[in-house]
């Protein structure tokens, strides 16, 4: 199984192990539409939880290559910002702090517009993407398992 990324257009980033880009979209589902342009592999994926003294699941640790994930590829206007106001020191100027917290508002923003939804080619799929409001990917995997259903009962 390998882990796929999806980057979404609100700059929140989602993660899930699949054995195909279209088993991810299938799961990326109970958080959005996903299409297969949308989704992506991610190499080197590490991360760590903690559990808080409250109950909570926490991120404690990112991996140094999933790190290296997140500023280049999927917040590059931050780490761009990042760098100039944090270069050696620990805590960022006021200025810096404010600077910052103007890219994190352009990274929610950045992709607003890019993720297309696809219409199915399939009209079985298509009538499922209608009804379900759902990506093209989950649609036909929908019409794939009702043909399936269906095709014992076409052979009596």
């Amino acid at each position: 199984m390998a882990v796929y990324m999806c980057r979404w257009e609100n700059g929140n980033v989602s993660f899930v192990s699949a054995s195909s880009k279209k088993d991810a979209c299938f799961f990326l589902d109970e958080f959005g539409d996903a299409e297969l342009e949308d989704v992506h592999l991610a190499k080197d994926f590490m991360v760590s939880f903690r559990l808080t003294d409250d109950g909570e699941v926490e991120l404690a640790e990112i991996g140094e290559n999933t790190d290296d994930l997140f500023r280049e590829k999927i917040y590059p206007v931050l780490d761009r910002v990042q760098m100039e106001e944090c270069g050696g020191r620990d805590e960022p100027t006021a200025k810096g702090k404010r600077r910052i917290r103007e890219a994190v508002q352009k990274e929610r923003t950045r992709l607003a517009g890019t993720m297309k939804r696809r219409v199915s080619k399939d009209p079985e799929a298509r009538i499922a993407q209608e009804l379900l409001k759902t990506s093209s990917v989950v649609a036909e995997r929908h019409a794939e398992i009702a043909r399936a259903i269906r095709k014992p009962r076409d052979a009596q």
